[in-house]
């Protein structure tokens, strides 16, 4: 069995398709892929996704294996199923090389990235940025910037703050959204993202604060928030306790980052039950990324 961690950018995304920095939380609940030995077929796994196009063009391998995938967040968007797929299957090819070993020695992200892209984009707008795949591979909070080659990992710095990651109920097909996407300046981006890179490696929660405040404003500037979000982060903006709020992800459209003061989520919390939001995972379920448990021999 191979368990893979729900990924969310809590801060990166679009920086990523210019190949910046991005920051990927890495949570639990945890997708799982089943390997039944002997068994056939991708289970739930569509073979048109990128999962579905490494199996075909390695049949030969996968042919004796059956493959069940379980999905703790339910199709909900935003939480990277697909990714997680990908990981787990490349990670059971991987394995044919490596019975017993440490699986994380094996993992070359800049391959890993380049298979994936083979498989996940088809040449249209911008090809996706892999960032939550490699965040799904090292777990925690992940920074990784692809264009310098930096990935780093780390842990929620921040004894007076929490975060909420919550879910909008709406689901946006990323690759079709980047499909369309027009060549944009992602210069604001960066600067704030740098403020919250800074604010991790001198622990000011303050700064972290701003930094969410200042991305979330430099989204909705170059038009990549939802109408949907725009109206929900207005009104958890003004929640007490609530210090900074976001969407997440391509237009910000699946799911919502809440930063808020240690021990005063109760406002949110009612407003989400209230609203028919639900608070999928938090600073409290952090996961290690890629774990492979082996019952039988692969």
């Amino acid at each position: 069995m191979l368990s893979i961690p729900g990924k969310t950018f809590l801060l990166g995304e679009y920086l990523a398709l210019h190949g910046g920095p991005t920051l990927v939380a890495l949570t639990h609940p945890n997708f799982e892929l089943i390997v039944k030995e002997n068994g056939a077929g991708l289970g739930s796994i569509h073979p048109d996704s990128p999962a579905g196009k490494f199996v075909a063009a390695h049949q030969e391998y996968f042919n004796k294996f059956g493959l069940e995938f379980k999905d703790p967040y339910q199709g909900k968007g935003g939480f990277g199923a697909s990714t997680a797929q990908f990981l787990g299957v490349y990670s059971l090819w991987l394995y044919k090389e490596a019975h017993q070993q440490d699986m994380e020695k094996l993992f070359d992200f800049k391959h890993l990235l380049e298979t994936y892209n083979k498989y996940a984009w088809n040449g249209q707008g911008f090809p996706p940025s892999g960032a939550d795949l490699v965040g799904q591979l090292k777990g925690s909070l992940t920074f990784f910037e692809k264009k310098r080659g930096f990935l780093s990992v780390a842990s929620w710095p921040f004894t007076d703050l929490e975060f909420y990651l919550i879910h909008t109920g709406h689901k946006l097909a990323t690759h079709e959204h980047l499909r369309a996407l027009n060549e944009f300046d992602s210069s604001g981006l960066e600067k704030s993202f740098a403020m919250a890179k800074e604010s991790f490696e001198t622990h000011q929660s303050e700064l972290f604060v701003q930094a969410v405040n200042l991305y979330a404003m430099n989204l909705q500037a170059l038009g990549f928030t939802c109408d949907n979000t725009l109206k929900l982060l207005s009104e958890i903006r003004p929640l007490a306790g609530v210090k900074a709020v976001k969407g997440c992800g391509a237009l910000g459209s699946d799911v919502l980052l809440a930063v808020v003061a240690k021990d005063q989520s109760l406002a949110l919390k009612t407003y989400c039950q209230q609203k028919g939001l639900v608070i999928v995972s938090s600073h409290q379920q952090i996961s290690s990324g890629l774990q492979v448990s082996v019952k039988e021999n692969v």
